[in-house]
């Protein structure tokens, strides 16, 4: 095949991949908690819907975690790179994490049932 039809199947390609995350993303579920891990280690779980601001300190640094309006943020944090502040807010979707401090958020929803089973 020649360069032309390579480039235009690669161009198909990721735009069909690109569609496609966008239906998906707009289907994800809405999460109801967050969990805050520091070190791997579950710190405290909190809701989405109670706003408030929460302090969580370790041997490698600390990081402020804000719930407001139903979206959870690290709005500051001890690390270099504050790329975990950068992240912004959200309500869904990747957890964020900043690796300096070994800190993760990771969003929780309660699993919906069809039916029960017995």
């Amino acid at each position: 095949m020649k360069t032309k039809h390579w480039s235009l199947l690669f161009l198909a390609l990721a735009l069909l991949c690109g569609i496609s995350a966008l239906v998906l993303a707009q289907y994800a579920p809405e999460a109801d908690s967050i969990e805050i891990c520091s070190d791997g280690k579950p710190v405290r779980t909190v809701p989405l819907s109670v706003d408030g601001e929460y302090r969580i300190e370790s041997e490698y640094g600390w990081n402020v975690v804000t719930v407001r309006g139903g979206k959870a943020s690290v709005t500051a944090a001890s690390c270099q790179t504050q790329d975990c502040v950068r992240y912004g807010a959200a309500s869904s979707g990747a957890p964020i994490v900043c690796l300096p401090n070994r800190l993760t958020v990771t969003f929780c929803s309660e699993p919906e049932y069809d039916a029960l089973l017995q």
